[in-house]
């Protein structure tokens, strides 16, 4: 079947040709054939009533979008609706809308739950990276900062009770000092590596996601300690792209904790969008998927 309009290809973009300049107008025609080439592995395709995913904000007055105390849901749920394409793009007819302005103490985030559990874990092995279709219409901030998290970098946030103590042990936890609270060194319910010490400096920005670099020296994890997330920045246009991250463009910062080796891609447990704050953002985002090269492209 033949497929219409012409790509530039830069770096690891595939980038449509762009046209008009409504804010919300339909994205230009694209050229499908762009992803003959490869072979792909779905993570998150959007085509269902359910995302999938969830958003978090800070607790700016009128901030867009708003969740009363700026806490996101419990991770059983999505709080992302499904956009429908019209058109659709490349035959899919379901995107995600990532809009979010206002938010000027620290920002906000969207972030994908349904791999959370280890059961539902992604499973990369034998393919080159991470692919999507994305694109951000109209006069709004164009990067963002993209976090993947595998097994070792994982951490469920347990809120803190009054007062300030360490969170009790649930059914799940593996306590394994016993003083019946989840700290350093225990493992939390569905993950898979000791909780590493609390850094003021580098609990922000390493484990809870902060968009810019932190002031932090670089601390080398314990065996079987938990790593701080890997990421990478990404820059859009007002069209639909497709990008193709390898594994080895998703790094982590230089500070605690940065684990050797880097990212496991058969253990993928979550892919978050982080925003600065005091920017406005419409990122549309689509078919999350493991990619590698076909054996015959070229041929």
């Amino acid at each position: 079947m033949t497929r219409t309009i012409s790509a530039t290809v830069c770096g690891v973009l595939l980038v449509a040709s762009a046209c008009g300049k409504d804010y919300k107008r339909p994205a230009a025609s694209v050229d499908c054939t762009v992803t003959d080439a490869y072979e792909f592995s779905p993570f998150a395709m959007f085509e269902g009533g359910d995302s999938g995913w969830y958003l978090y904000t800070d607790k700016t007055p009128g901030g867009v979008p708003h969740i009363p105390g700026g806490v996101p849901i419990p991770a059983d749920n999505s709080n992302v609706p499904v956009t429908q394409l019209n058109p659709p793009r490349c035959d899919s007819t379901g995107a995600l809308e990532l809009e979010a302005y206002g938010n000027n103490y620290w920002g906000a985030g969207f972030a994908d739950w349904q791999h959370n559990d280890k059961s539902g874990q992604g499973d990369g092995t034998g393919y080159q990276g991470i692919s999507f279709w994305s694109r951000s219409p109209g006069n709004t901030d164009k990067t963002f900062l993209l976090r993947v998290d595998d097994d070792r970098t994982f951490v469920t946030q347990r809120p803190v009770p009054d007062g300030g103590t360490l969170p009790a042990v649930i059914p799940g936890d593996q306590d394994l000092d016993g003083d019946g609270l989840l700290g350093p060194g225990d493992i939390a319910a569905d993950t898979n590596c000791q909780l590493p010490p609390a850094q003021k400096l580098g609990d922000p920005a390493c484990y809870y996601g902060g968009v810019q670099a932190p002031d932090a020296v670089t601390r080398v994890p314990k065996a079987g300690e938990c790593g701080n997330a890997f990421h990478t920045y990404v820059t859009t246009t007002e069209d639909w792209q497709l990008f193709l991250l390898p594994w080895s463009r998703l790094v982590q910062w230089p500070c605690p904790n940065r684990l050797a080796g880097g990212i496991d891609p058969s253990t993928i447990r979550k892919i978050e969008v982080r925003l600065k704050q005091g920017t406005h953002y419409d990122i549309w985002l689509d078919d999350i998927q493991f990619y590698r090269l076909r054996a015959d492209a070229g041929s």
